[in-house]
């Protein structure tokens, strides 16, 4: 074992429990399988937590909401709004108890939440959260908080039934509980509200109706935030406050120590706008003041960070949960029990967003392996020929590999200098480096896996026939950039934004961003200008920035551009371009507009398939497939995915 991370292997004790290390998965395994919905899909949620267990985490939290109990009929809307619950449905002791049985047999402890999040109707006072959540709560009264506090004592008991080690009270992410600890939605005047002993008498009361179902002997924890970003609720030193009052109650033996909003900035599953492990040094002032452990969940991505975070005395334990998406065996191979490295995870959260936002199956964008553990290992399956692969973006590296690992005998050719394709590219922008990470680790992958890469190598149809008729192809040839028909778009003074990233050409002082995307690529080229010194304008034909973006991330990603200085405008069409102007059609009332004094136009206009060469072999021969931008421009979750598809296919019956 490397000697930096033996911290995370040290146990811990927490109460009446002990924790054989110092790493613990925060809930996240709804996106992945609906632990009570199918057979299917409970063998498929205990698949993915039996090897992340068997791996060596602590322990795994699965969610635990709390229906609505106050008012029958009542239908909550918004974001997170949940009508049944978990804990009264009928599967949920046969199903929770599978689960502790499988953290049981790894050696690991079951734990779970309670939570009442954001779209509940319920408040402590007739106060709206947050400006991205506008509904206005309905007002509990002192005997409605006192069914509600009893429905947590049910959901224990029944969680202790179920075999359930930990279990930990949610109170933070503009739960039901902050909302009654923040002197912001507080404002009540009765024994539930006034001063901090009048906030956290709900609470109080929930921790102990929770202790008193589970007993001792089972371990009771906190999830809160380290501070709020609302200058109207509580700060650093009020929260330490809080986490100190309610461990003199003698009820809680550990702190989860948070930071971030349901969907603001930085949002709660912090993506790649933010630094790795920013928060850890406000959690080791939680550390300071506590007796009790202090565990820190917040962007931890590696390993390396977990140990210098633990090992420094920052936190205790860590939590890390999309780390542990990317890469199921991230502690074996941190103990040095595997020979390939960590899969890094890019924090782009299409894990969540494909689930919660999309409406798509799960799907981790750097390892389409998650998800499928039910399957078997896939080095288990043979692909008994060769593959030829033309082009090395996401796409074709991942089809190379997979093959590669199947046994397949892989040709990869690139026609540029460079593997990456268009992620490398983006890569160049400020806040997007992970992914050149990514694609390291990518081309360090293809390299061990034996595969024949030709750069600089332009793949010739007509070259079609000279390969054997055994060999299958699969073009992955991405995209070229979109121009749009707009007057004046030929002028010198418009670049398209590959060109800016990749530093071909230089943009002027004051730029506009035509954005015609409905994700990333705009604000990537936006932030690379802006850090550059440019003075921004970013024009969106859309009703809001990024329509695609999922909500896990905008809050990041738009407040990282503003900070940069960079405007955005919404609703405007660009429909022409006149010297250092743009001509605006407002897309509802088609009111034109001139904004000028621009220096520079940069096209963000998204891709267009590049398919020529599989048009023309498709057409002459068989086993010929398309991925990834090739068959349509889309991101990398879409492209990975694809690369697996197109791989099983070619496995050998």
């Amino acid at each position: 074992m490397d000697t930096r991370v033996a911290p995370l292997f040290a146990p811990l004790r927490l109460g009446a429990v002990t924790a054989r290390s110092r790493v613990m998965m925060p809930p996240h395994t709804s996106a992945i399988g609906n632990l009570w919905g199918t057979e299917d899909e409970a063998a498929k949620n205990l698949a993915y937590l039996k090897l992340r267990a068997e791996s060596g985490i602590a322990w795994a939290t699965i969610p635990g909401r709390l229906g609505n109990v106050l008012a029958p009929g009542f239908e909550p809307s918004g974001m997170s709004a949940e009508v049944r619950g978990v804990f009264r449905h009928p599967l949920y002791v046969e199903r929770v108890r599978r689960f502790s049985d499988v953290m049981h047999e790894a050696g690991a402890l079951a734990a779970t939440q309670f939570t009442m999040i954001g779209g509940y109707p319920h408040g402590p006072s007739p106060v709206v959260s947050s400006p991205y959540s506008l509904l206005m709560p309905h007002v509990l009264t002192p005997r409605e908080i006192g069914l509600l506090v009893e429905e947590y004592r049910f959901s224990a008991g029944t969680a202790r039934e179920a075999g359930i080690d930990v279990f930990e009270l949610h109170m933070n992410h503009d739960d039901l509980q902050e909302w009654f600890i923040s002197p912001k939605t507080n404002r009540r005047d009765d024994e539930y509200g006034g001063d901090l002993r009048g906030r956290l008498r709900f609470t109080t009361q929930t921790l102990t109706a929770i202790r008193d179902a589970i007993g001792s002997e089972r371990c009771l924890g906190v999830r809160m935030n380290m501070s709020e970003p609302d200058e109207r609720g509580y700060d650093l030193e009020a929260g330490l406050e809080i986490a100190a009052a309610l461990e003199s109650t003698g009820l809680v033996d550990y702190f989860h120590m948070v930071q971030g909003t349901p969907w603001g900035n930085p949002s709660y599953i912090q993506p790649h706008f933010h630094e790795p492990g920013s928060w850890s040094r406000d959690a080791r002032r939680y550390r300071e003041t506590l007796s009790v452990p202090v565990i820190h969940t917040g962007l931890v991505n590696s390993v390396e960070l977990a140990a210098e975070i633990v090992g420094s005395g920052d936190a205790d334990m860590v939590g890390m949960a999309r780390a542990h998406i990317a890469d199921g065996e991230l502690l074996v191979k941190a103990r040095g029990d595997a020979a390939t490295p960590v899969r890094p995870c890019v924090g782009g959260n299409e894990c969540i967003n494909r689930r919660y936002v999309d409406g798509l199956p799960f799907g981790c964008a750097v390892n389409p392996h998650t998800g499928r553990e039910l399957e078997g290992p896939w080095g288990r399956r043979r692909i008994d020929r060769d593959l030829l692969v033309v082009g090395g973006g996401p796409a074709g590296l991942e089809l190379a590999a997979l093959a590669a690992e199947a046994g397949a005998r892989v040709t990869l050719l690139e026609r540029s200098a460079v593997l990456g394709g268009q992620l490398r590219t983006a890569a160049a922008a400020p806040s997007f480096g992970r992914y050149g990470d990514y694609l390291d680790w990518q081309v360090d992958r293809i390299r061990r896996l034996g595969v024949d890469v030709h750069l600089g190598t332009e793949f010739r149809p007509e070259a079609a026939t000279e390969v054997p008729g055994t060999t299958a192809i699969a073009f992955a040839t991405g995209a070229v950039e979109r121009v749009p028909a707009i007057r004046g778009v030929e002028s010198p003074r418009v670049l398209l934004s590959r060109d800016v990233l990749e530093g071909t050409v230089t943009a002027g002082r004051s730029v506009a961003v035509v954005a015609e995307d409905d994700h990333m690529p705009p604000l990537a080229v936006a932030e690379f200008l802006a850090a550059h010194g440019s003075d921004v304008t970013v024009f969106y034909s859309t009703q809001t920035p990024a329509p695609l973006l999922g909500r896990y991330i905008a809050g990041s990603a738009i407040g990282r551009v503003d900070s940069l200085g960079v405007r955005i405008r919404t609703m405007e069409e660009v429909v022409g371009i006149e010297e250092d102007r743009v001509l605006v059609r407002h897309i509802y009332s088609g009111r034109q507009e001139t904004v000028g004094g621009f220096d520079s136009v940069v096209l963000s206009c998204g891709g267009v398939s590049d398919s020529t060469a599989f048009d023309l072999v498709s057409a002459a021969r068989d086993d010929v497939h398309v991925l990834g931008d090739a068959y349509a421009p889309r991101r990398l979750v879409f492209a990975t995915r694809q690369a697996i598809a197109v791989a099983e296919l070619l496995i050998t019956p």
